[in-house]
């Protein structure tokens, strides 16, 4: 399927004049982004966000884009003058900050409260009050590095321990703050935009390790935040992605289809990745309503809605920005799932044959929408010990709010004269014990 990319502005910034050119060439050779990526060993969105002018290559990434282009040089020239152009950043001699006791004090003690301690763990919080006081000295990050923060948390949603995600996104979080009151006016707007992508990804974290209540007010942060920047598209999606945590926390549906109604008004004129997700999550509640006509309308216009997104959106499948097939068809089996609907053995299966190798948790999601459809047919016992072999497959860190959410949907299926069975109940003793391990 053929999407057009994110228009890029080339007078808006030396950036964006850099970010254009890395896309006529790479068009001009007629390359995709995706042949680039695996041929340089470059992340696909990442490169994507360069030719948007989002990113900064690094000198050695200009080099060998510009010999695979064939472009005998001018990418290099381009990038060498943008750099010396720069404003440098740094100590000036005889112009460093000055240090406040109190804060190398404070660094000391916790420096020497760490080194009693086990591992370099131990080490983190004196670790960070050093980074802060170097900062100072510095300037601390511009924001292209804070940028980048943010791009990495995006990514390491999905591929690290939440708990330590938390942690980092807290902690970055926390610095960011020290760094906003002294941003310049006519810069603020990117500072601004970071802070709310921080904010949503911490709520997000939050939600996704099970922890409900600390998600809902970070979410009301985050749609505050996301307000800040004055962007529609972004405050669409604060809360199309709430609206999908909303469901798996089993938060009143009102709410769930309030946020909904609030991203679908806010990107009627143009429809992106908030209101795919919003269409979703509208499709997800009409489903569990009841209302199937509903719900399969809303995943109609949910599948129109993808075909419109750029590939720098479908094509990135391992950030919480991204809005992959995967995710269209992980809706779609969850939807029909929740309806019994004649064809939801066919969306499971096409959603499982579609997962590559490295999604463990959403492949485990999708084998429980089987397990559901089973004890819903009347196949309990078998439908639910399969259920507790594909949890148990799992490591701890995979086990989010979302697989526990759909794990007990399995239980909820079983047929009405069959929910005191003794299996049944066996099965929710064994997810009230898993769920006591998660918050310990």
């Amino acid at each position: 399927m053929s999407r057009n990319p994110d228009a890029v502005d080339p007078s808006e910034s030396p950036r964006h004049l850099l970010g254009a050119s890395l896309r006529q060439w790479r068009l001009r050779r007629g390359r995709s982004l995706e042949d680039v990526g695996v041929e340089l060993h470059l992340d696909l969105s990442w490169l994507a966000r360069c030719e948007r002018g989002k990113g900064s290559p690094s000198a050695d990434v200009v080099k060998r884009l510009d010999a695979t282009y064939g472009a005998d040089g001018t990418l290099i020239a381009l990038h060498a003058l943008i750099e010396t152009a720069k404003p440098k950043s740094g100590v000036v001699a005889g112009s460093a900050n000055v240090l406040d006791p109190g804060d190398m004090n404070e660094a000391r003690r916790q420096l020497l409260l760490g080194a009693t301690g086990v591992g370099v763990s131990a080490l983190l919080p004196g670790l960070e009050q050093l980074r802060t006081i170097v900062d100072k000295q510095l300037g601390g990050p511009d924001l292209d590095t804070w940028e980048e923060i943010a791009w990495g948390h995006a990514h390491g949603i999905f591929a690290r321990p939440l708990a330590q995600v938390i942690r980092d996104l807290s902690m970055d979080l926390l610095t960011l703050q020290r760094t906003l009151p002294a941003v310049p006016g006519r810069e603020v707007s990117g500072w601004l935009r970071v802070n709310a992508r921080l904010t949503l990804f911490l709520a997000y974290a939050l939600g996704s390790a099970g922890h409900a209540r600390e998600s809902m007010h970070w979410w009301i942060s985050a749609r505050r935040t996301a307000t800040q920047t004055g962007d529609p598209e972004f405050v669409a999606a604060a809360h199309a992605l709430e609206a999908i945590q909303a469901l798996y926390e089993r938060r009143p549906l009102t709410v769930v289809l309030s946020r909904v109604k609030t991203a679908l008004d806010l990107t009627a004129d143009q429809p992106g990745r908030a209101a795919v997700s919003a269409l979703g999550s509208r499709a997800h509640a009409l489903a569990l309503m009841g209302d199937h006509a509903g719900a399969r309308s809303s995943l109609a216009e949910q599948a129109e809605a993808f075909m419109k997104l750029p590939d720098s959106v479908t094509g990135n499948s391992r950030s919480v920005e991204g809005w992959p097939v995967l995710r269209l068809l992980h809706s779609r089996s969850l939807v029909l799932t929740l309806m019994d609907d004649l064809s939801a053995p066919a969306a499971q299966q096409e959603a499982l044959d579609a997962y590559p190798r490295g999604h463990e948790r959403q492949v485990a999601q999708i084998r429980l929408h089987q397990a559901a459809s089973a004890v819903r047919k009347g196949d309990v016992d078998d439908g639910l010990q399969h259920a507790v072999t594909i949890m148990e497959s799992l490591d701890s860190g995979r086990m989010t709010q979302f697989v526990m959410h759909i794990a007990h949907v399995v239980a909820d299926a079983a047929p009405t004269g069959q929910k005191a069975q003794r299996a049944v109940n066996d099965y929710r003793a064994h997810l009230a014990l898993s769920a006591s391990k998660e918050g310990e």
